[in-house]
């Protein structure tokens, strides 16, 4: 199945966000349509699922009791995010809980119990910079270890997209999102998204510095066929200790 995920920034403050939706529902009805948000704007949010507009809502919180619920100088509190989720699972739509693991543990055991309390998908996201190494760094690793030994889980393995996830014995899933970026699986990303920026350009990679093509002006197809061409293209001046490009 094909998908698109609208991401940002945060979508939702777009003025045409609803038309958005509205547009691409009923031009792809079999399209999987989501959108990565941090649920502030719980009410054009709710109008866009009361609509059947969209299959999926992934919302990222990265604390769990804080006055701003992910790390940034703005936003809503924690205890309202976890309150608009809920929202969001009672209108019918799946959603799921984005977090950036920060290395505190703390928050990230009461966000799992939060989760698996209300039958809540969790994702646990390695932080991403620029650093370049061979594998996901050594803290994101214990903290890994240590969620499936403290909630006694099952340890898989997404062979697609080389990530871990783990299973309770309730059905319970917490996916383990490492840095592609970090270890250069630049192949990988490449099968999981081509991202759009928001002047609607074409960008194959975060720290890459391919071209970019515009799909607002010129040839649609051609411009969009042309960024396409440029997935999976490694990042230059990329050393990756301890394996070899």
């Amino acid at each position: 199945m094909k998908s698109v995920r609208i991401t940002g920034g945060e979508p939702l403050i777009h003025k045409d966000v609803f038309e958005i939706f509205k547009s691409t529902r009923t031009n792809h009805p079999d399209l999987q349509l989501g959108i990565n948000t941090n649920a502030t704007e719980i009410d054009i949010l709710l109008k866009i699922i009361n609509k059947k507009y969209i299959d999926l809502v992934v919302v990222g919180i990265d604390y769990f009791d804080s006055n701003i619920s992910k790390n940034s100088s703005i936003g809503s509190s924690s205890s309202t995010i976890l309150e608009n989720i809920l929202k969001i699972k009672d209108a019918g739509c799946r959603v799921d809980l984005s977090t950036v693991y920060n290395g505190e543990m703390r928050h990230v055991n009461k966000l799992i119990e939060w989760c698996f309390k209300n039958r809540i998908r969790i994702k646990i996201l390695e932080h991403i910079t620029e650093e370049v190494d061979a594998s996901p760094s050594q803290v994101y690793i214990e903290m890994m270890k240590h969620v499936i030994q403290n909630y006694n889980l099952q340890l898989g393995f997404d062979v697609t997209r080389k990530q871990y996830f783990a299973t309770s014995i309730d059905g319970d899933v917490i996916s383990f999102f490492h840095s592609h970026c970090r270890i250069r699986e630049c192949d990988i990303c490449a099968r999981l998204h081509l991202r759009i920026s928001s002047q609607g350009k074409t960008k194959s990679c975060l720290f890459g510095s391919t071209p970019e093509f515009s799909l607002l002006d010129g040839n649609f197809n051609e411009n969009f066929l042309l960024g396409l061409s440029f997935l999976g293209v490694l990042p230059k001046k990329a050393v990756i200790k301890g394996r070899k490009n």
